[in-house]
């Protein structure tokens, strides 16, 4: 098959434009009528038939029957597990590595957490009532982790949310046990480090969703600080629960609880699993399969989950080339079970070399919730936009390809291509492509220190995330094994792709380019309409559109560089977008307003923020904040405004991101600004300035002389 380009001259009323228009854009030897554009039929079917929802089901339930908190003995099981049952299913190289859990040990950004054990707990209502509160293990949500041991007997107060100055006003809370709604390690701070509070009794609640406050017999998961080892201790109750204890102190009883609580923070060990199917070409790269194995028990979604299907997709994978009904791919593909960000961060530490070789990852992260049951929406998740790539639109080729497939079922009957489970459900697979989000390991994969591409697939919401509820029996077999054939057909292709399937990958990506390209172009037209002052941000859109791609075509020589034809072809596409973008640009000028507001001012250009290379990591690794803790005490002040902005998490990760010594100031927040929303280019210097202040970064003036 040839790829085809030609110009073709098109004339309007001020000038000519090329319009690139691609033709048999087919990948070579493939039959024009197969199921997808990258896998022939006999590869995809083949997965297709070996996945199995059932047996990811079954290793869910196995992976339910442990309380998987990082560096715990818990943790240790689960990882035996999956251990045993990667070499029972025929991967190589299995092993668990073991890296220090003490509280001082680093991984790149990241300071380690203690590790935790625990025994038993028992909260007892001893006045005026005799009942048992909450119960270790006998629900092991009921015990916050980090939680150390005690025996005490004290009188509950009431401290509403328990996370502010304002909760304890007017209150002795010296000596009693609290009953609070906020996050727990925050309501430790202030009512036991502060205040002198002997515990608590939390009721906190899940992030916020359609559903909150719909299911009051949940349970969270609560969490003390992994670094203190002088933690007292938190129970966990549901919301009636505490809403019930709310009306007796409101009626004026005095309610004494005892605790009695054999546990304790120490120095562990966190523990990553992997194993390989090897490739044939060690100088091709890698493709790595990942999730997080840690969590609580039961934790069935979040994310057993995602262990079992990658481990589902390790098996059929290796199954299918042991058989011969696939061919060995050209590169590795690495398999790793880590407890969440953490894990991943230590793993990255001990094998830089193994990041180096990584061309792109798949992540998982809850992703077999029965929708009836859980309200989980299955997302597909796109790169940030500091890392264009390919893989969002292999991605998108199989994954329409299973959602169209489970639709025609649903809707006529047609189940040709239909993928159900035995006792999983015939519905359509509710599912969506989305714009990058954060939250899970992909974060660390696709940090700009490591610059990894990643498919991340994700349910939310759900309702019974991280609570007593994640039971196996919320996942349904059906969407199991959708997402295992997803998943595998995703890493087979990229496993085995050279420069026959790169070609037909970026007539793909230049296919589907020109819909986001227009996407763009909607919006801003949309933006400019609203105002003279928003016309420049309309035009940033556009650009910023077209560079992204760019980058993403020449994402494509990732599989196969060498190839000169590949990169022909690439350069004329290149020349295609390039084409859209003038196209919108003059379409847009149709709405030029009569003024312009100011430009950003040059001062912005000349700043050319440079990072330290010694550096390397996410700043922020859930209990961990790094920029807290080289402040040694000072507050960050205005320099720290963008991440308090709204979704100021992703713009601050993303700023640092963007930061590669080339890219200004103002260039840094026009990518920002195009991707999520219109930032103002003080705040993004306000915040390069405070990771310069820390080491992390210099900004260097250019050209001001």
């Amino acid at each position: 098959m040839f790829e085809k380009v030609i110009g073709v001259r098109m004339k309007d009323n001020k000038r000519y434009h090329f319009l690139f228009i691609i033709l048999a854009l087919t990948p070579p030897t493939f039959a024009p009528a197969q199921k997808t554009s990258l896998l022939p039929d006999a590869a995809l079917n083949a997965i297709v038939a070996e996945a199995s929802g059932t047996l990811a089901k079954e290793n869910i339930a196995a992976l339910a029957r442990f309380h998987r908190v990082h560096a715990s003995s818990g943790f240790h099981e689960a990882a035996s597990y999956i251990a045993q049952k990667a070499r029972e299913y025929g991967l190589q190289d299995v092993k668990i590595d073991s890296f220090p859990a003490d509280g001082v040990t680093t991984y790149h950004t990241f300071r380690s957490y203690y590790g935790w054990e625990a025994e038993s707990a028992i909260l007892t209502e001893v006045a005026p009532r005799r009942e048992v509160v909450a119960e270790y293990p006998k629900l092991r949500v009921a015990l916050a982790d980090y939680s150390n041991a005690a025996n005490v007997a004290a009188e509950l107060i009431d401290v509403g949310t328990g996370t502010s100055e304002s909760d304890y006003a007017g209150k002795d809370i010296k000596g009693r046990i609290v009953l609070a709604g906020g996050g727990v390690a925050a309501v430790h701070r202030e009512a036991v480090e502060k205040r002198g509070a002997v515990g608590i009794l939390s009721y906190q609640q899940n992030q916020t969703t359609g559903w909150s406050g719909d299911y009051p017999d949940n349970v969270r998961w609560g969490h003390l600080s992994p670094y203190n080892l002088q933690n007292k201790f938190a129970f966990m109750i549901s919301l009636r629960k505490a809403r019930e204890y709310q009306a007796r102190l409101q009626r004026g009883e005095k309610i004494r609880l005892q605790a009695l609580v054999k546990a304790r923070v120490k120095p562990g060990y966190f523990e990553v699993v992997s194993s390989i199917i090897p490739g044939t070409d060690p100088a091709a790269g890698e493709i790595v399969f990942t999730c997080h194995l840690c969590h609580q028990l039961p934790g069935a979604n979040d994310n057993a989950s995602g262990a079992a299907t990658i481990l589902e997709d390790a098996r059929l994978l290796a199954k299918l080339i042991r058989d011969g009904k696939l061919a060995c791919p050209r590169r590795t593909i690495r398999f790793i079970w880590p407890p969440e960000i953490a894990g991943t961060m230590c793993y990255f530490a001990r094998y830089p070399e193994i990041v180096k070789r990584t061309v792109a990852a798949i992540h998982k992260d809850m992703v077999g919730g029965n929708h009836e049951l859980t309200k989980a929406i299955f997302h597909l998740t796109q790169t940030p936009a500091s890392l264009p790539s390919f893989v969002n639109d292999v991605a998108a080729v199989f994954g329409e390809y299973v959602i169209d497939s489970s639709r025609r079922a649903a809707m006529n009957g047609d189940f040709s291509d239909a993928i159900f489970s035995p006792g999983g459900n015939k519905e359509m697979l509710v599912a969506d492509f989305q714009a990058f989000t954060m939250g899970s390991d992909h974060d660390v994969y696709q940090e700009g220190s490591f610059r990894i591409p990643t498919i991340y697939m994700n349910d939310w919401p759900d309702v019974f995330i991280h609570t007593n509820n994640d039971a196996p029996e919320n996942m349904d077999a059906t969407k199991l094994r959708r997402v295992a054939v997803i998943g595998a057909s995703c890493g087979y292709f990229l496993a085995s792709a050279g420069a026959d399937e790169a070609r037909g990958l970026a007539g793909e990506v230049f296919a589907r380019g020109g819909v986001r390209q227009s996407q763009a172009l909607k919006r801003g037209l949309t933006l400019a309409q609203t105002g003279a002052k928003n016309f420049a941000e309309a035009k940033n859109i556009i650009r910023q559109a077209a560079q992204r791609e760019r980058a993403t075509l020449t994402s494509v020589l990732t599989l196969a560089g060498e190839d000169q034809s590949l990169r022909t072809l690439l350069d004329n596409l290149a020349r295609g977008v390039d084409a859209r973008e003038r196209e919108a640009l003059q379409t847009l000028s149709l709405y030029l307003p009569a003024s312009l507001s100011a430009s950003i001012p040059e001062e912005f250009t000349n700043m050319i923020p440079q990072r330290n290379p010694k550096v390397a990591g996410n700043l922020d690794v859930y209990y961990y904040d790094y920029i807290d803790d080289h402040l040694n005490g000072e507050s960050p002040g205005n320099l720290g405004r963008l991440a308090e902005t709204p979704n100021g998490g992703t713009l601050a990760y993303e700023a640092l991101n963007l930061v590669d010594g080339k890219r200004s100031v103002r260039e840094i927040r026009d990518v920002l600004s195009a991707a999520y929303g219109v930032v103002p280019v003080e705040a993004v210097l306000d915040y390069l300035k405070l990771l310069e202040k820390i080491g992390v970064v210099t900004v260097n003036k250019t050209g001001l002389e």
